[in-house]
């Protein structure tokens, strides 16, 4: 139940004639979960609400405008989050050092968090009453890890067989009107090649309710003692794989008007092939996955530099392996034009994870700071905002920016994009 701290007056439940101090028990007869059940609710027009007061219990009737507030306001929820049931063979979590922040080893598998966040969910912790739920308040577009379509790999693979029940889940929901998009993180051996090749067509199959589909690489850290013996995916498949997938971009795009499947940004970097204009990437659908992340930053950056500003100053900038040689072509490209501009870029390797980790996002303070304090060219140094935690300034192993900078005697400044990165150039740090 949930606690009204308020009602605004001539409100939709002041009208009904609900007190502040009284507890919302259920909607349309449906007990009250979490706060996704009022933003349903709020863009209904008629329901009703079970109320629990000091003169006991009532359900009355609210109608309201389209666009009008319900008129409440109620405390904040810590969101219980549901818990991932599964215990894959490529888990990240797993292979994580234990110096690191308490919260990167909670794996979550909620798909409330699906729906407001985009996080990616097996959807293997579902209950009957969490599908209808879901169908009931049309949670759309849900993001989904469906890894392959061979139940029998799937379970192997997660380790659990209600992983195998994806594809059930995905036609269930679909027939209420909920869409999709997916990930695949592949597997050299496991699930590449043709059941790669099976598990997309079959999502494919599904392209009235499958926006999309993603196919990483498989992320591998040295900590793995004890874990299934897997290796990094290869040249050869990688390229194989974007061929594949190439194919069936273009066969989508003839038929529906969108390429439907994207490689993401390290496979094209594994395959050593170029990666993609931003145009290829239509909206960016899946760019939280770094499909398109590459595209974006130096379309974002050549966008901020056709406004005319000038660039100049001494800078350090910080990356990873798999970005390091396409940012030090910017920078050597940058430096041409703009003569005042100084840039240094340097390219971390990630002995904390391990030298198969080579994303940016994934870098240390305790491997940037053991990398560069003997050889920081320019004090001004420029981060990655990736490195950092949403909205806090720590890095992956708790160390925080302010450590970083005493460390390293140095200014920082964090670039979220290549627009960012420009701006910072500009002198605009805003």
């Amino acid at each position: 139940m949930l606690l009204i701290k308020s009602v605004k007056k001539h409100s939709p439940f002041d009208r009904a004639g609900i007190k502040k101090g009284e507890y919302i028990l259920s909607f349309d007869g449906y007990d009250y979960e979490d706060q996704l059940d009022l933003q349903f609710y709020s863009a209904q027009t008629n329901f009703t609400v079970t109320i629990q007061g000091k003169k006991g219990i009532r359900t009355v009737n609210i109608q309201k405008e389209e666009d009008e507030d319900l008129g409440i306001t109620y405390p904040e929820e810590d969101l219980k989050l549901k818990l991932c049931k599964n215990r894959c063979i490529f888990c990240f979590v797993e292979q994580c050092k234990k110096e690191m922040r308490d919260t990167l080893y909670v794996k979550d598998d909620d798909y409330r968090l699906s729906f407001s966040c985009g996080s990616y969910i097996t959807m293997s912790n579902l209950t009957q009453k969490d599908l209808e739920r879901i169908a009931r308040l049309k949670l759309s577009p849900l993001y989904i890890s469906v890894h392959c379509y061979d139940r029998a790999i799937k379970t192997k693979i997660c380790a659990n067989p209600n992983s195998a029940k994806v594809f059930d889940y995905i036609d269930y929901l679909s027939k209420y009107g909920i869409k999709f998009h997916t990930q695949i993180v592949m597997m050299e051996g496991i699930n590449s090649d043709d059941v790669l090749k099976e598990t997309v067509e079959q999502l494919y199959n599904r392209r009235d309710s499958v926006l999309s589909v993603a196919i990483v690489p498989v992320g591998l850290t040295e900590h793995r003692k004890g874990l299934y013996p897997l290796k990094p995916v290869g040249r050869d498949c990688a390229k194989r794989t974007i061929d594949f997938i190439e194919s069936i971009a273009k066969k989508s795009l003839s038929e529906i008007g969108t390429r439907f499947a994207w490689c993401s940004d390290e496979m094209y970097v594994l395959a050593e092939m170029d990666i993609p204009t931003a145009e290829y990437y239509e909206d960016f659908n899946q760019i939280e996955n770094g499909v398109g992340e590459v595209a974006t930053f130096f379309n974002e950056a050549r966008e901020e530099l056709s406004q005319g500003m000038q660039l100049k100053g001494e800078y350090t900038c910080i990356t990873g392996v798999a970005f390091g040689g396409m940012l030090k072509k910017f920078a050597d490209e940058l430096m041409s034009t703009y003569p005042k501009l100084k840039l240094d870029v340097k390219i971390i390797e990630n002995n904390w994870f391990g030298k198969t980790v080579t994303v940016a996002g994934l870098l240390t303070a305790t491997d940037i700071i053991a990398q560069t304090e003997d050889n920081l060219k320019y004090k001004n140094v420029i981060l990655p905002s990736t490195v950092l935690k949403e909205f806090e300034d720590v890095f992956l192993d708790g160390i925080s920016l302010k450590e970083f900078e005493k460390r390293l005697n140095c200014n920082t400044f964090i670039s979220a994009g290549g627009g960012s990165l420009i701006r910072i150039l500009e002198g605009n740090y805003d």
